[in-house]
């Protein structure tokens, strides 16, 4: 296998950065044969699903602590987490009685212990982004039919996780409550967007999940030693299924913050000793925009995993921080297979298969019939689907637009990614941008389609389009929408609009950008608004409509003069209390920062 022209090279203080591709593909090999050990191991014990797998990791680590929260500074052995889930396990059986359960809670031990008691009683969990208002769960509940929620959501069947762990031990839930379960069954239901339209339920199955807590494991070279330091949400797969279960499976440590606060970043990891973290891309941008300190690197962690680190982020975040290995990858919630990884020291890559592996013909990178293109081209990535049967969906109807059928043979089955990405000659996966009708803004997936309804149920507008435009000096696209009134639209109404947008969407999907029509808008033929030209002309109309930019929690005029410090510094948009994703802090700096509109 000789270097392409397409690979980056590798950073010498990364891991596996000295190996040739040759090594590279024994080392890949290597990894295939110990996932298929473990999965050999869960059959010589009659396990199938997650809360089989967890249980005799209790046995095996029983005293060992399995989870501290940060804020509480508790911590909690696996024993406890075990007994934890086994009444919860044992309440659900009792009173809910439905086939799924939502949990509905801030990350830590009770969220966890609400997921596992689930599993433990074969029942799904579907699981509620805390970022999500009250009304926002009640109303996905009620479209997707979950009738009852581990949590605190009026006007639906519920109960608090709290009240549960404080009842007595029940004894280990009985593995007859969940015999009928078989390794493709969801044990998690998580809501994402997708690449377009309304927020969809995809469904999470028992394999997936013991599969990526090996993958994770081993990749990460985890050990029962390890503290892994988890600040994403735990309703999402890179916190739950890459972290958590890795964690799980290797018998290591997981400590749990409710959301990332730039300030405490390095306190905590130097506080409870984390080797390891799980990321998004956009927290390292964060981090890397604080003043460096000489201590920078003066800690323990030295593995970072997850996805969306960009190339030219690899080499400033492991020198100043100190990190000697980095795990990309790139997947999604609903895919049928396991992600592909980039655990080799190569900057810029979000998954590595040897070109020689059998497994090298599972991923093809094609053009919009279908054909594959030219090697380091870019093209939608599709993945082939086992068995030739797909669920990604609680809903089937989405299953279909995710499949494409007879492209090699007659037979076959693919799963669509709706994602670009490039493939080089040697086995190297680099991820380009995202295809369809989302954007990616402070590391969540932002529906269009979802936000468009919200503000429709105003009644205030003729016609609502919501889009993704770049926003100087942050990384992904921001949410702009571009509004027809039918009643007039001055500043009270825009405070009113602002006032339900809080109340209905999390503050990531909430648009940051506005502007403001008096006549329809541009439509195709067939009478479809053209959304992409909306998206490149961006703020382009700015002297022919109102345009407005939500910044310390306001929506105020966007002028020239206010575009221009946007795209001359670093300016925080969004809400004062929610700079970035999760309700991060803007306390970089030990000090809250306030913002100064200079508008004539």
């Amino acid at each position: 296998m000789g270097k392409s022209a397409f690979s980056n090279p590798p950073l010498p203080w990364l891991r596996n950065a000295d190996l040739s591709l040759a090594e590279l593909a024994e080392e890949y090999a290597r990894l295939a044969r110990e996932e298929a050990r473990y999965w050999a191991e869960m059959d010589r014990h009659n396990e199938i699903g997650y809360g089989d797998v967890f249980e005799r990791v209790v046995d095996r680590c029983r005293d060992r602590t399995a989870i501290i929260e940060v804020e509480s500074h508790r911590s909690y052995t696996f024993s406890e987490l075990d007994m934890a889930a086994d009444k919860v396990a044992c309440w659900v059986r009792r009173h809910f009685h439905a086939n799924k359960v939502g949990v509905y809670h801030k990350n830590g031990f009770a969220f966890l212990a609400a997921v596992l008691g689930l599993a433990k009683a074969g029942k799904p969990a579907v699981l509620f982004n805390q970022s999500e208002t009250p009304r926002g769960v009640l109303r996905l509940a009620k479209r997707y039919g979950i009738r009852h929620i581990l949590g605190d959501v009026a006007d639906i069947p519920h109960r608090k996780i709290s009240s549960l762990l404080e009842q007595d031990w029940p004894g280990r839930a009985p593995k007859s409550w969940r015999r009928s379960v078989n390794q493709e069954d969801p044990v998690a239901i998580i809501f994402t967007s997708g690449a377009s339209g309304v927020a969809k339920p995809a469904l999470f199955s028992h394999r997936r999940m013991i599969g990526a807590g090996i993958a994770w494991s081993l990749r990460t070279y985890m050990t029962e030693r390890e503290r892994c330091y988890i600040t994403l949400p735990l309703c999402h797969g890179n916190a739950l299924a890459v972290a958590f279960s890795a964690c799980l499976m290797a018998g290591a440590s997981a400590v749990i913050r409710n959301s990332f606060s730039a300030r405490n970043f390095l306190p905590d990891i130097r506080r409870f000793q984390c080797t390891s973290m799980v990321y998004i891309g956009e927290l390292w941008r964060y981090l890397l925009s604080s003043a460096p300190r000489l201590d920078d690197a003066d800690h323990p962690l030295r593995t970072i995993f997850g996805n969306g680190l960009d190339a030219s982020l690899w080499e400033p975040v492991t020198t100043r921080f100190g990190i000697t290995h980095v795990v990309e990858h790139f997947g999604a919630t609903e895919m049928p297979a396991g992600a592909l990884t980039n655990w080799t020291g190569r900057p810029g890559y979000c998954g590595f298969i040897p070109p020689d592996h059998p497994e090298s013909r599972d991923v093809l990178i094609v053009d919009e019939s279908g054909r594959e293109v030219i090697r380091g081209a870019a093209g939608e990535a599709l993945f082939n689907i086992p068995g030739n049967r797909y669920r990604g969906y609680l809903d089937p109807l989405y299953d279909e637009d995710k499949v494409w059928r007879n492209l090699r043979t007659p037979s076959d089955t693919w799963w669509r990614s709706g994602d670009l990405l490039r493939k080089t000659d040697d086995g190297f996966f680099t991820f380009v941008e995202r295809m369809g009708d989302s954007f990616r803004w402070k590391g969540e997936n932002v529906s269009s389609v979802e936000v468009e309804s919200v503000i429709r149920e105003t009644g205030w507008f003729e016609e609502v389009v919501v889009y993704g435009v770049p926003a100087p000096h942050h990384a992904g696209k921001v949410g702009m929408a571009s509004l027809l009134p039918n009643i007039e639209f001055g500043p009270t109404r825009l405070e009113a609009l602002l006032a339900f947008l809080k109340r209905e969407l999390p503050p990531f999907a909430i648009p940051h950008f506005l502007r403001v029509i008096s006549k329809p808008h541009a439509t195709t033929s067939t009478l479809k608004i053209k959304k992409a030209d909306l998206a490149r002309e961006g703020f382009s109309g700015i002297d022919t409509f109102p345009h407005y930019v939500l910044c310390a929690g306001e929506y105020s005029p966007l002028t020239k003069t206010v575009l221009e410090q946007l795209q001359e510094r670093d300016f925080p948009l969004g809400f004062r209390e929610n700079q970035i994703i999760f309700q991060f802090r803007d306390d970089s700096k030990h000090e809250e920062k306030t913002v100064r509109l200079d508008t004539p």
